[in-house]
């Protein structure tokens, strides 16, 4: 019963890091967007 705890919880905590990954990358997507278009909308 422990070990099926501790792999709950393991993969629990492999979830998180993959779901916080994924908002970071999509994130970093949308500021990128953003970036792009300020510049090619004479920005700098």
């Amino acid at each position: 019963m422990q070990r099926a705890e501790r792999n709950i919880g393991d993969l629990l905590e492999q979830l998180r890091a993959d779901f916080h990954q994924q908002r970071q990358n999509s994130i970093d997507a949308e500021l990128f967007d953003l970036i792009s278009g300020f510049e090619v909308l004479g920005g700098r």
